[in-house]
């Protein structure tokens, strides 16, 4: 079954109900079930998750004197199940939910601080969107789905050698756009061909247009192509930036580096950009991430003196 076809419409999980209480302060604070849930928006109420300050950690974690150990235990139990299901052909969105949220609860259980701001964005649109923003590490790419998918069916671009190596039944699921990373050129075509038609069939599409996953952020490497394939489809763009370091890209494999517990790990999104005059769409997503990354101290490379 394609993702066109996904079961979607059988995410159960009840639907959150915001309460009068927090038309008083502004704010909602959601606790982790609720952020993997649909949730009702109501107008003035912005949402946010924020890891509870009396999270514990997981009691491996605590044995093992908070080593790596325990984190590449649960997140590889965790993908070695899902790949299963998604050979077997049951890697649907409420298994994407679990497996997001779980990766999020071992991060937490490994001392991982989350705080997600203006989750609101995500859910008011009414149609498709492209997210898009900075890239840091493989760790938005797991946690974005525990609580975009339940608002709306969703896919990637990513690069091809995702799809092909151990992590490939998965991803091959979720009906990604991969590209070579070879020619730029050829990976526009191919984003803005297979984007625009997922988008008019009603998937969101996360895309992150840097060259790689960094620590750091070079305005010179953010491209367009995001905006571009907004602006093909008609849809807007839901700009988010991120500080994901608390997991860091490995030197010998990529996808699987060191935790650093002291990094707070921050996510946020805008309002959404309507990309008709796509120069200034462009530089409106640029700048709410530059603007972001400045307030979490991100080293801005084009700045350096």
């Amino acid at each position: 079954m394609s993702l066109i076809e996904s079961i979607y419409d059988k995410i159960t999980t009840p639907i959150v109900k915001i309460p009068d209480s927090a038309l008083i302060t502004g704010i909602y604070d959601l606790t982790k079930e609720e952020l993997g849930r649909r949730i009702e928006l109501r107008e003035g109420v912005s949402l946010r998750y924020i890891t509870p300050p009396d999270r514990k950690r997981w009691l491996l974690d605590r044995f093992l004197f908070r080593s790596d150990l325990t984190f590449l235990y649960g997140y590889f139990r965790q993908i070695f199940i899902a790949r299963k299901d998604a050979l077997k052909g049951k890697f649907f969105d409420p298994r994407w939910i679990e497996l997001s949220g779980g990766i999020l609860d071992l991060i937490e259980g490994c001392e991982g601080k989350f705080q997600i701001d203006n989750l609101e964005n995500v859910i008011s649109p009414k149609g498709p969107v492209v997210f898009a923003g900075n890239h840091m590490s493989v760790l938005e790419t797991f946690v974005f789905s525990y609580f975009l998918v339940p608002h709306r069916r969703l896919t990637y671009v990513v690069k091809e050698s995702l799809i092909k190596g151990y992590f490939g039944p998965i991803m091959r699921s979720r009906d990604p756009i991969a590209v070579g990373r070879d020619n730029p050129r050829e990976d526009l075509v191919k984003v803005l061909e297979e984007g625009v038609n997922l988008l008019k069939k009603g998937v969101s599409i996360v895309v992150f247009p840097q060259s790689t996953r960094t620590r750091t952020f070079n305005p010179a490497e953010f491209n367009s192509i995001a905006v571009k394939l907004a602006a093909r489809a008609g849809v807007p763009v839901v700009p988010f930036a991120i500080k994901t370091d608390f997991w860091q890209n490995g030197k010998i494999w990529k996808d699987l580096g060191s935790l650093y517990r002291d990094r707070k790990i921050h996510m946020k999104f805008g309002p959404q950009i309507d990309t008709k005059d796509s120069r200034k769409a462009q530089e409106t997503l640029l700048n709410y991430v530059l603007t972001n990354l400045k307030e979490w101290d991100v080293e801005i490379l084009s700045e350096q003196k």
